[in-house]
């Protein structure tokens, strides 16, 4: 073997050594091949429940209101990579079916949608990554407490309640409104079943499992 050809073969041993690290081969995406992975009580929490990020942008916020959106981002990542997170949303009823109202999948798919967090306005893909951009706006007279549109990137939330919420609350209101940025919806008017919607009954889920964290 000559010496040319002793390097060639060097230069293609590290190509795809190279190719065994980050990208496709990373295991962020690998516990995201999540259509072949079936979801149940039985199965452990999927690799990307423990690799999910909240990437939180903060328009017009105080040094003291960015803590609590990063207090609250903290609490939503260890409440999505906890056991009872997953199995408490495959297991979730609603007259008489394992089923949330308006999701139009299985309870399994919305826990994998969550998990891809694949948000229709960016174009990131499934990055396993909540990616959210948050704007504060103040209604003393509104009982919102925050909102989005379809066709927006950005979340409002309102500071007649963040200002006295407390992070589990936040991670709440967050967790709902990203909801929406993710395909999942909810009846506007205050029907007796619109608390059974993904971003109502996750969000609820959300704010009842982070206690335990705080």
């Amino acid at each position: 073997m000559t010496v040319k050809q002793s390097f060639s073969l060097l230069f293609l041993f590290l190509i795809l050594l190279s190719c065994g690290k980050g990208g496709s081969g990373d295991s962020t995406d690998s516990g995201l091949n999540l259509d072949q992975e079936e979801i149940s009580n039985s199965t452990p929490v999927p690799g990307a429940a423990k690799t999910f990020e909240v990437n939180p942008i903060m328009v017009g916020f105080s040094a003291a209101q960015e803590e609590k959106i990063t207090r609250a981002a903290e609490l939503i990542k260890k409440v999505v990579a906890s056991t009872e997170f997953k199995n408490r949303i495959i297991n979730y009823y609603y007259n008489g079916k394992k089923a949330f109202i308006d999701a139009d999948m299985t309870n399994a798919q919305v826990y994998k949608k969550i998990l891809e967090a694949s948000e229709k306005m960016s174009n990131g893909g499934r990055n396993n990554t909540m990616d959210l951009e948050i704007e504060l706006y103040g209604d003393d007279g509104s009982n919102t407490i925050g909102y989005t549109y379809p066709n927006v990137v950005r979340i409002f939330m309102n500071t007649k309640y963040f200002s006295k919420f407390n992070a589990s609350q936040v991670a709440d209101n967050m967790f709902h409104e990203w909801l929406h940025k993710i395909g999942f919806k909810h009846a506007v008017d205050a029907t007796p079943s619109r608390g059974h919607s993904v971003p109502y009954a996750i969000g609820y889920l959300v704010k009842s499992l982070s206690k335990n964290y705080l």
